[in-house]
């Protein structure tokens, strides 16, 4: 494995990275991971399948080609001369028959005639007109359970492992973040760099930027060495603006460096990440603040919508596909829940309802992460994945449409101290003590132009006993008291007739109509929720409003009543 691209020219200044830069309309971004590469080991006809997925993004609100250039951040997809590529060696995960042997064959296959999956993504992104953007995984974590055994664990790592690994986890529940490369070593940050400007150098025609990404995983230093490693981060940021700008002059256009971060300045913080600092020198052009792995509408991102209306950067939150583990929230109807299933595939009025809040918020875009096969791997895309760029195309696309809020559940240990802000669920309810939980509202939906047809809260609850009485007040006005079944009571296992596996999966669900005069406002709505007749603490799971609207402009017109 050679090293290059290891002198920087250092022409460069605070103030001239402060000067102001103009953003353009990035319109919606589009991760699209690249897991798709390499769908066969023949190269042409690999080539033609990546071809015809990006072309799937033709003639939609997408304006921003986000693309992958390596399984994880190690292993790359082209024949790198500073990294591992796919498939550099055989893993033992390589089971007969399963899919990483058949990615790694496909991989090597390709690679050994020559593909480069980033170019053919890139210039298939260019014919459609959109703007394209390597990225780079900073910290991918997926191989650090068995690193000795994984098909991600790159040959860097093998050869540097005790000298330039993280070592002692600075996240206490998961020890194997040690096994991650440390930010505080050169080597490390050089082999970053190496990375971007290879991928730059080899693709100068078609780029229009590059992307850092932060967000997997937020881990780069040990514990408690995060503060005093932030300055190496930033300097490798730094790094990547000048080179981006001196390639905007060879190339005769703006370059654009976009970062994906945790959902807070706070959050960024904890990881070692002074995002205000990037965005106050001009370092950055758009943020994406984001979870980990699951779809949030509550991220904490004011602040970087503030910092970002003050700097003229741009801030568009990651909307995720996938949610917490959950029975779909249906509409108002007979045999509602018919069909259903427990499942982790989030719906189109669970994505709007995030989008209303960030545009509540400030947010000047979107980011859609991991959608590039959220509804499947047809191509063209299923019509769902379409609905989504339009309803996030424009603000004014969101009226009239079913919408979903949900307070956050929390993800693999997210919360503070760790990945991101904290979340108020799962709760648990000790017997006679009210709780109280916030669900944050884009604004009065009942108050625009369509009829509102329903809206309704649903909770879900686990260890809820018999005859237990519960108590829900919105906002200090009481809307529930009683027991379950004197409500719309729903009980998993009698619709999937198998006990919930998942530890924040709710047993049971309690859906309560909400009529004017006790219907959530535009932002903070405190639920206050207290259970009577159980004997050992009662666990919140879920807590969701849902709203319907007459939007059929026919009906309408013939003023049909609103049921």
């Amino acid at each position: 494995m050679k090293r290059i691209f290891s002198v920087f020219l250092f022409g460069f200044s605070l103030a001239a990275a402060a000067a102001p830069r103009a953003r353009p309309d990035f319109g919606v971004v589009f991760n699209d991971d690249a897991d798709l590469a390499f769908v066969v080991p023949d190269r042409a006809k690999a080539e033609e399948f990546l071809r015809i997925n990006v072309s799937a993004l033709a003639d939609t609100p997408v304006k921003t080609f986000v693309y992958c250039i390596g399984m994880g951040g190690d292993l790359l997809y082209y024949n790198t001369e500073v990294a591992s590529r796919v498939g550099w060696r055989k893993s033992p995960d390589e089971k007969p028959g399963s899919l990483m042997e058949k990615r790694m064959e496909n991989a090597r296959g390709c690679l050994a005639q020559g593909a480069d999956a980033v170019r053919t993504a890139g210039e298939t992104a260019k014919q459609l007109g959109l703007r394209f953007i390597p990225s780079l995984r900073m910290n991918d974590a997926h191989f650090m359970a068995n690193p000795d055994g994984h098909a991600m664990t790159s040959e860097f790592w093998f050869k540097h492992r005790h000298a330039y690994t993280i070592k002692e986890s600075p996240l206490a529940f998961q020890a194997a973040y040690g096994n991650l490369l440390d930010y505080s070593h050169a080597a490390v940050r050089q082999l970053r760099l190496d990375t971007v400007f290879e991928a730059l150098s080899r693709n100068h025609d078609l780029v229009d930027g590059f992307e850092l990404d932060f967000n997997r995983f937020q881990v780069f230093f040990p514990k408690g060495k995060a503060a005093a490693g932030a300055p190496l981060i930033t300097e490798l940021v730094r790094r990547v603006r000048t080179r981006l700008d001196e390639l905007a002059v060879s190339e005769k256009r703006p370059m654009y460096l976009l970062v994906r971060v945790p959902p807070s300045v706070t959050d960024c913080t904890t990881a070692g990440l002074e995002v205000e600092r990037w965005m106050r020198e001009g370092l950055v052009d758009l943020v994406s603040p984001a979870q980990i792995m699951t779809l949030a509408g509550d991220m904490p991102i004011a602040d970087l919508v503030a910092l970002g209306k003050q700097h003229g950067v741009r801030v568009h939150p990651s909307l995720y596909p996938r949610t917490a583990w959950r029975l779909p929230f249906p509409p108002v109807g007979a045999n509602r829940y018919a069909d259903t299933a427990v499942g982790r595939d989030g719906t189109l009025e669970e994505i709007r309802g995030a989008a209303a809040n960030y545009r509540a918020m400030g947010a000047d875009g979107f980011y859609l992460f991991n959608f590039y096969n959220a509804f499947g791997a047809t191509r063209p895309h299923d019509e769902r994945l379409y609905h989504v760029f339009r309803d996030l195309a424009r603000t004014e696309n969101l009226r009239g449409q079913s919408a979903v809020y949900a307070v956050t559940k929390s993800n693999y240990f997210d919360g503070p101290g760790s990945y991101a802000y904290g979340k108020q669920l799962p709760a648990k309810l000790a017997p006679g003590v009210t709780s109280r939980i916030v669900l944050s509202m884009a604004g009065n939906l009942s108050a625009g132009p369509f009829p509102l047809q329903a809206c309704e809260l649903r909770m879900g609850f686990r260890a809820l006993p018999e005859g237990a009485k519960i108590a829900i007040a919105l906002n200090g006005k009481s809307i529930f008291e009683g027991p379950t079944s004197s409500g719309a009571r729903v009980v998993t296992k009698q619709l999937v007739k198998t006990p919930p596996r998942q530890p924040d999966q709710a047993e049971e669900y309690l859906h309560v109509p909400l009529a004017a005069g006790a219907m959530p406002v535009r932002g903070a709505n405190e639920f206050s929720i207290t259970v009577a007749g159980a004997t050992k603490p009662v666990e919140v799971t879920d807590l969701e409003v849902r709203y319907d609207y007459q939007n059929d402009l026919e009906k309408i017109w013939n003023r049909v009543p609103v049921r």
